[in-house]
């Protein structure tokens, strides 16, 4: 397994005018159509770095401790309390292949706020966005404006493509673009 770089991203990504013919490629799982490809949508060019790609917060957030959604609106932002704690959709949708896996880890300028992320693993072939948990240690409210970059997602490629494909029976997160689909169920 080896770390994508960002020259290797920028020729695997689907093109801009291909995003919408994607999601349905990965909805179907039409692997050979796919051929290996990521999807990242949208995509910004000034959130490639060399190894990574950081990821912004979309429109939608949940406060875990109040157990409450919160939408975000363009140009708005969130706030997180002291302890507070939520999960942060986030604005790109992303769909990888059976040849690739990544982690989504924290940045290190939230870090140094006192605003902690979960790591999360995004398994080969998976498709949507991506609901990312933040904590605020800090002793200050912070705040997370939509758009803004707020986590980072590495892409691994594994060795060779894996079998377990991920089903929608099996998992209900799986091409969701909306926050209630990864609350806790009751």
């Amino acid at each position: 397994m080896c770390i994508v770089s960002d020259v290797s991203l920028r020729k695997l990504l689907f093109p801009k005018e291909e995003h919408e013919k994607a999601k349905k490629l990965f909805e179907r799982r039409d692997w050979k159509s796919i051929g290996g490809r990521i999807l990242i949508n949208p995509f910004e060019l000034k959130n490639l770095g060399a190894f990574s790609y950081d990821l912004c917060v979309g429109n939608e957030a949940f406060a875990l401790k109040a157990n409450r959604r919160i939408s975000i609106d363009e140009g708005k932002e969130v706030t997180v309390e002291p302890s507070g704690i939520f999960l942060i959709l986030t604005q790109e949708y992303v769909g990888l292949p059976r040849e690739f896996a990544g982690s989504v880890m924290p940045r290190f300028c939230l870090v140094r706020e006192g605003v902690f992320q979960s790591m999360t693993k995004i398994d080969p072939t998976w498709f949507g966005k991506i609901a990312v948990a933040i904590t605020n240690h800090s002793k200050q409210a912070f705040q997370l404006k939509q758009g803004q970059p707020f986590s980072t997602l590495v892409i691994h490629r594994l060795d060779r493509p894996c079998s377990k494909v991920l089903k929608p029976s099996d998992t209900p997160q799986l091409g969701k673009e909306s926050i209630q689909y990864f609350l806790k169920q009751k």
